[in-house]
C-alpha cells in the first residue's frame, strides 16, 4: 500500500511541477513589467495555481509515505504543517476564484491565503530539516524543501512558479526512481 501511495504522490509532484512551470512561464510571458493583463489571464493563472496546489498536496503525501516510518515528530509536524498550509492555500484560491465581488469574502479569502502561506513555509522548512536528518532521500531534497518557498516568494511573477516547478519535478523524479531502501537499511541493522 505504501508503495502505491508513494507512486501516486510522485505523480502528484510531477503534475505540480509541470503546472507550476507552466504558470511561471505564463507569468513571465504576460507580466514583463506591464500592468496589462490579457482577457482571461487571471482565470487561467488561478486555475493553474489550483491544479498545481492539488498536485503539491499529492507530492507531500508521497514524501510523507516515503519517510514517515523513520522521521519522527519533526518530520510529522513538518508534513502536517506543509499539508495543512497547502490545503489552506488551495481553499483560499478556490474561494478567491468563486467569490470575486464580495469585499468581506475577499478579506476572508486573503486571511486564509496568508495563514496557508505561513503554515506551508514553516512546514516545508521542518520537512526539509527532517529529510536532511533522515537521509532516506538525497540531501539536496531536504535543501530544496527548505529554500524553494522563500525563493519562489522573492521571485514572485519573475520566476517563482518556475522555481516551484523545477523543485516538484525533481522531488517527483526522486520518489519514482528511489527503490525501497528501508528494507535494506532495516536488514543492515539486524547484522
Amino acid at each position: 500500500m505504501s508503495s502505491n501511495v508513494i507512486q501516486w504522490g510522485a505523480l502528484g509532484a510531477i503534475l505540480a511541477g509541470v503546472v507550476w512551470l507552466a504558470s511561471g512561464v505564463v507569468d513571465i510571458t504576460f507580466m514583463r513589467g506591464q500592468g496589462y493583463e490579457p482577457p482571461g489571464f487571471i482565470f487561467l493563472v488561478e486555475l493553474m495555481y489550483i491544479v498545481a496546489l492539488a498536485g503539491t498536496l499529492g507530492g507531500l503525501v508521497g514524501l510523507h509515505a516515503r519517510q514517515a516510518t523513520r522521521y519522527g515528530r519533526l518530520g510529522t509536524a513538518g508534513f502536517l504543517a506543509a499539508f495543512i498550509g497547502s490545503a489552506l492555500l488551495l481553499i483560499g484560491l478556490v474561494l478567491t476564484f468563486l467569490i470575486r465581488d464580495s469585499a468581506l469574502a475577499r478579506v476572508f479569502a486573503d486571511s486564509v491565503l496568508g495563514l496557508g502561506l505561513l503554515c506551508t513555509f514553516v512546514g516545508f522548512v521542518l520537512l526539509g530539516v527532517a529529510t536532511l536528518m533522515l537521509g532516506v532521500l538525497p540531501q539536496w531534497c531536504g535543501l530544496l524543501l527548505i529554500v524553494c518557498l522563500p525563493l519562489a516568494v522573492v521571485l514572485g511573477d519573475h520566476g517563482g512558479g518556475i522555481t516551484l516547478g523545477l523543485v516538484w519535478l525533481a522531488l517527483g523524479y526522486v520518489l519514482l526512481s528511489q527503490r525501497d531502501v528501508s528494507a535494506l537499511v532495516g536488514g543492515s541493522e539486524k547484522r
